[in-house]
């Protein structure tokens, strides 16, 4: 049986979801952006106005708004980015029950078995894109085809708001003469390896012999090799999947974290909405963990505990940059997503509770 396979991408997602409350937004050059009054806030998002002043995502704040003085600034709201993922995924679902998230804004879906034709299977894609536009007000470029990874860089073809195909018995006129980095695994300095070989399109991989691409860059040879050819049984959509425990939240960004400033401004992020959900709940924490997956799908976790429970966001972001410090070097590999987790959870209560009868005695 033919596996038939879509990949939903939203579109400019957190600026997209900005806009749905900021609708004067539209038709102007506007980014999300960490941390905006500040010099060194990272530009997470932008929208279509903002991009033809060439406004990068990853940027920082100052260097935007060098490029478009009265570019509009607006500060990121993560719970709404989660509750649009939540309720796009329940869209997703009533389709099939292979679905699997790879970051908020994107997803695979495995239609194999649920259509009856790989025609099916694009209708489907058009009508879940249609669905999604019309119950959130947010639009999704959609990629259709036998397997994983090529699902994605058809997604990745056509932006915003298309369906692109790329169908088994023709991908090579499709696939081959596109660049190499725009496989899934490919980043900067594999691209560059490639390049210093004058290997720069997918069909250029494809063909050259994969004991030579093993000994270039190692097992990851095999696995681009096998890509570009086609084969995706390598590939597991499930894997890294983020196993959030206690109270914590993750964060896939629209483009790999390159830097320290970057991840400062993610954790950052992350830690205020731990520290709300914490407070709304009259918690405190006496552990924080950090999860980090690589741009390679590599990850690890590691955790610090607290000699006093806290629920302070500066705290639980300061303790969280101190474990990725000593534990990654951007030097070698970006990022692919950054979690924080609070565990060993006590209610404040008790430590009131405790603090009074200390001063009393």
């Amino acid at each position: 049986m033919e596996r038939m396979i879509l990949h939903c991408d939203m579109n400019n997602y957190f600026a997209s979801v900005e806009m749905l409350t900021h609708p004067e937004a539209r038709r102007v050059p506007m980014a999300v952006c960490g941390d905006p009054a500040l010099r060194h806030g990272i530009v997470l998002a932008k929208n279509e106005p903002a991009k033809k002043f060439g406004i990068q995502t990853g940027e920082s704040t100052y260097s935007a708004k060098s490029k478009c003085p009265w570019l509009t600034i607006l500060p990121p709201h993560y719970q709404e980015y989660l509750r649009y993922a939540k309720i796009s995924r329940g869209i997703y679902s009533e389709y099939t029950d292979g679905v699997y998230p790879f970051g908020m804004d994107e997803a695979w879906l495995d239609l194999t078995g649920k259509v009856g034709t790989f025609d099916e299977c694009v209708k489907t894609g058009n009508e879940i894109r249609e669905r999604i536009k019309r119950q959130l007000g947010l639009t999704i470029s959609v990629g259709v085809s036998f397997n994983y990874v090529f699902a994605k860089l058809a997604s990745d073809m056509k932006k915003p708001d298309a369906t692109t195909v790329i169908p088994k018995d023709s991908f090579r006129d499709i696939v081959w003469r596109l660049p190499a980095k725009d496989l899934l695994f490919v980043g900067d300095a594999t691209y560059k390896k490639l390049s210093r070989l004058s290997l720069l399109s997918l069909g250029d991989v494809a063909t050259q012999s994969p004991q030579f691409l093993k000994a270039i860059l190692g097992k990851k040879g095999l696995t681009l090799w096998q890509f570009a050819n086609g084969d995706d049984s390598s590939f597991d959509p499930g894997a890294g999947k983020d196993d959030v425990k206690s109270i914590g939240n993750s964060m896939t960004p629209p483009r790999d974290i390159r830097n320290e400033n970057e991840a400062a401004e993610i954790l950052r992020i992350l830690a205020r909405s731990v520290s709300k959900r914490l407070a709304a709940q009259d918690l405190k924490c006496s552990c924080v963990s950090i999860y980090v997956r690589r741009d390679d799908f590599s990850s690890f976790t590691r955790q610090h505990t607290f000699r006093r429970p806290t629920d302070r966001a500066d705290v639980l972001c300061e303790e969280a940059l101190l474990l990725l410090r000593a534990n990654h070097s951007f030097e070698y590999r970006p990022l692919r997503s950054l979690g924080i987790t609070a565990d060993k959870l006590s209610s404040r209560m008790y430590e009131q509770i405790d603090l009074f009868d200390e001063l009393s005695s």
